[in-house]
Parts: C-alpha cells; structure tokens; sequence
C-alpha cells in the first residue's frame, strides 16, 4: 500500500486523537502486517498512516473562524509527502457540542471573553464542516474522505483509517475540566496572576470537587437545535461530494470489531 491515509480529530473533540495516537502507536506491529506503513504523528519522513490534530488548525482556529486556512496548511502537509493520498478521516463533532468545547479548551489556557458574548457571531457564521471537507479535498486531493459523524467511537475510525488491520483499542484516558475549575482558571488569567504548575494542579484538584452550577459554556435550547439541524444539512451536503462519505463501510466496521 503506497499511498498515505491521513486521521484528523478536530481539536478539542474529546480524547479521539489521543486515543487513536495510543491504538496505532502499540499497533505498529499489526499495521505491517496487514500492509499498512509505520504511523506517525504530522508530516513526519518515513510515515504511512499519519495522524495530526491540528492538520486543518488549532483550537483557537476552530472557535473564532472554523478552520478557515484548512486548504493552505492542507496543501503544505501534502507537499511535505513523498506520494499521493489514499485516505482522510476526519472526526467532525456537531456545533452544539464542539464550540463550547472549544471554548473551554481555550478558556483553560487564556482569558476569554464569556462564551454568551461569542454566541451571536457563532449562530450567523457561514463557514461549515462542509467547507472544511471541501478545503481538504482541494489541498490533498485524496482518493476519499471519511467523515465521521457526532459520537464516533475509536473502532469506527479504525475500521476507516486502517481498514483490515486488527487493532487493540486504547483506552480513552483523556479527563475534562470541571467547570469550577476552568472558572477558576478564567480568573487567574484575567488578573494576570501567574502561579506554578503544582500550585495550580493543587488549585484544579480543590475547584474540581466543588458543586457544579450552571454550565459555563453552553447554547440556549432554541440556538442548541438549530445548531443541530445545521450539522445534519452538513452531512448531507458532505455525503454528497464526490469522493466523501459518512462514517465507515459497515462491513469493515463489523469486521474491526
């Protein structure tokens, strides 16, 4: 198999990628075995199958713009590869879910404006999943891509990315700031106090046994399902492209599994 398959779990998706880093990395030995070359993570010399969150950009990329330069950083990863491109699979969560995720990512790392103040600009964006898949096939130009949909799980992208590999799944070890702590966190950030790594640890561990009150992140219930009619026109406007499809053959699936 000379072509090179390609897994991107969107930024701040919840463990998706690191777990999928844990599977193919214990998985070498079955990848060569079922003719798959070494993995790797980002364009990396020498790699076959290669997984790289951050292909179509960062967590702040996803929330302020949707990944507008996925086209440009696509088409660098592919001149960084030696062949053409078999596979792409990309994890894409549905908005309801993935902006707040989004912001709480951030929110961990930065100061922030609250998530309600972002909530208008994110409703009237225009750019969707299917512009992000219309952006990757024009930069790598691959023979398909995978998307798959809300609440996938690790042996469903297997079963895409690596199709007749057998693979032991990585457990999902990925844990999520309480909202007491990112609260916590917004306002070390916003008064500019910096503190060290065991203090702040110390600080997550107190915030993270508190009573969690109302969610720090989230949509109104009438945004929520708007937000998810939006995400199912996504899917079918992405599985209409030529070249895309949702989700993994359901026999390669089974076969996973």
């Amino acid at each position: 198999m000379n072509q090179h398959h390609i897994f991107i779990a969107a930024p701040a998706s919840g463990g998706m990628s690191g777990q999928m880093a844990r599977t193919l990395g214990c998985g070498q030995d079955a990848l060569a075995r079922a003719g798959y070359g070494p993995a790797v993570i980002g364009a990396a010399a020498g790699g076959r199958v290669y997984l790289d969150s951050q292909l179509i950009g960062d967590a702040a990329a996803g929330l302020y713009h949707l990944f507008a330069r996925a086209q440009e950083r696509a088409e660098r990863f592919r001149e960084a590869l030696s062949g053409s491109v078999g596979r792409v699979v990309l994890y894409a969560p549905s908005y309801e879910d993935y902006y707040p995720a989004l912001w709480r990512d951030l929110a961990a790392r930065r100061p922030l404006k609250p998530f309600a103040e972002l909530t208008p600009r994110l409703m009237a964006r225009p750019r969707r999943w299917v512009n992000v898949v219309r952006d990757l096939k024009a930069g790598l130009n691959p023979r398909e891509i995978i998307v798959l949909p809300h609440g996938s799980k690790i042996g469903e992208a297997m079963a895409a990315l690596v199709p007749g590999a057998s693979l032991d799944p990585a457990p999902d070890a990925e844990t999520a700031h309480a909202d007491t702590v990112i609260a916590m966190m917004q306002r070390l950030h916003h008064s500019g106090v910096v503190i060290g790594p065991k203090q702040k640890r110390r600080l997550a561990r107190f915030h993270h046994q508190q009573p969690q009150g109302t969610p720090i992140a989230e949509f109104d219930p009438l945004d929520r399902a708007s937000l998810q009619r939006r995400y199912e026109q996504d899917l079918e406007q992405m599985a209409a492209i030529d070249g895309v499809r949702i989700g993994p053959d359901e026999a390669l699936q089974i076969a996973a599994q």
